[in-house]
């Protein structure tokens, strides 16, 4: 979902019924069962709580307030980030994650990769992402080492990135001698015969063993204690690898414990960061869904993939199905929770981007994850009323059981719901956190709405 616009600044319930349910479960024949009187009472506790009156998009502006104005900073940005739209381009999460490491102060500017805007161009003499200006004087810089480097020199009071020159110098070793064996192996994979495959795999293997050994010296982070300018250029590759490599022809996880502790280790340190797991990084369901676009994109005829890759990319989109499903089921059981932090973000985001959340949403004409079945056109007030009810469900308190069922039919209000919890990506909309508990206020709702249809 194109859940930011172009670069705006990310700016009383009635009780159940349960008298009346109570008085059902009491009467009827004596051969209807306990199990169906409870199914029966909770529709009606269900649809009683379904006439809770939604609140307007201004009064949950107003309602949000406290929590954003509490999370607002009056520091002055000392530069402008210059990043990707998508979230995905890996040399910008090298910078992204080094200024929140680093408490730099920042606006930031996302350029779509497919249409770059022509100052842009006239800006960056390769027209490439990452680029940062720095405010004290305009000047642009650009290639995201380049830039971690003069960070360090711009902002010397802040941590820095690159310490101990040996150390960086081994580190970037360990971790391009993983980037380079696992060519063939990851997105493109389909021109290989099996003992090709076979002898390639072998080279990463051996890849992911010399950065097994890197870390069990230096570790946890890649040299040593501190995060680095070295971490802050390995992780975006790796935590992608790290979700995705099960799927690729590789078919082996970066993140085995027993085989490699001291990378799995490693994932457990930088995840650790807040600087890093709040905002920066990427969720499992994000890139097990990517996955299977890159394979098509990188390694598939006009799109389309065959044979072994085309069942590897079945698998992960199986899988990323299954992870929304699981979410569903632990939110029905009344064992999911989300940090308030997480829930302000997500909040904002919708309040600010709504109209193009529900434009996403019944738009029949998409240019992504086209295997999702969107709304009927019609169905723009459902989408409407279900992302209002998520807001109050994530800074007001309303309860994911208490879907807005006089919005739409049950079954409306559970395809919108988990659609647009399918279609939030990882960091392209919202940092894990708040995708997390975005995606649970949805599916609690979905579940719910099923209770009622059942």
């Amino acid at each position: 979902i194109m859940w930011h616009r172009a670069r705006k600044a990310d700016r009383m319930h009635l009780l159940p019924c349960f008298t009346a349910a109570l008085a059902l479960f009491m009467s009827g024949p004596a051969l209807v069962t306990t199990r169906q009187h409870l199914r029966r009472a909770a529709r009606i506790s269900l649809a009683a709580r379904a006439h809770s009156l939604l609140r307007e998009w201004p009064e949950l502006v107003d309602a949000q307030m406290p929590g954003r104005l509490a999370s607002t900073t009056n520091a002055t940005p000392v530069l402008t980030l210059y990043r990707d739209t998508n979230g995905w381009c890996p040399f910008c999460e090298r910078v992204w994650l080094a200024l929140r490491e680093k408490g730099v102060h920042y606006d930031e500017v996302l350029i779509n990769l497919y249409d770059k805007p022509q100052w842009y161009k006239d800006m960056v003499p390769t027209a490439m992402t990452p680029a940062v200006k720095l405010s004290s004087n305009q000047e642009v810089i650009w290639e995201s080492e380049d830039i971690l480097r003069r960070l360090d020199a711009e902002f010397p009071e802040t941590p820095p990135l690159f310490m101990d020159s040996e150390r960086h110098d081994l580190a970037m070793s360990a971790t391009d001698a993983v980037m380079s064996a696992s060519f063939g192996l990851a997105y493109r994979s389909g021109n290989l015969t099996h003992e090709e495959i076979a002898k390639q795999r072998h080279k990463l293997v051996m890849a992911v063993d010399g950065l097994e050994a890197h870390l069990q010296r230096f570790g946890p982070f890649l040299c040593g204690e501190t995060l680095t300018a070295a971490d802050c250029m390995a992780v975006p590759m790796l935590e992608r690898y790290g979700v995705q490599m099960p799927y690729f022809a590789a078919a082996m996880s970066l993140r085995d414990s027993a085989r490699w502790p001291s990378v799995a280790r490693w994932f457990d340190a930088m995840e650790e960061r807040s600087s890093y797991a709040d905002r920066v990084r990427g969720d499992m369901y994000s890139w097990t869904t990517v996955a299977p676009v890159l394979m098509r994109l990188f390694g598939g005829q006009n799109g389309t993939l065959e044979g072994p890759a085309a069942e590897r990319a079945a698998r992960a989109e199986a899988a990323a199905t299954h992870m929304l499903e699981e979410l569903e089921k632990q939110v029905a059981s009344g064992e999911f929770a989300a940090p308030d932090f997480a829930k302000q973000e997500a909040a904002a985001k919708i309040l600010s981007n709504h109209e193009a959340v529900v434009a996403d949403a019944v738009n029949l004409e998409p240019k992504s994850q086209k295997e999702l079945a969107r709304l009927a056109p019609d169905k723009a007030p459902v989408v409407d009323a279900i992302l209002r009810a998520a807001v109050e469900i994530l800074i007001l308190g309303r309860s994911p059981e208490d879907p807005p069922l006089n919005a739409g039919t049950p079954s409306d209000l559970a395809m919108a719901c988990r659609y647009v919890a399918a279609r939030i990506c990882v960091p392209r909309d919202m940092g894990a956190p708040a995708a997390t508990a975005l995606r649970g206020a949805l599916l609690g709702m979905a579940s719910a709405a099923c209770k009622v249809s059942a």
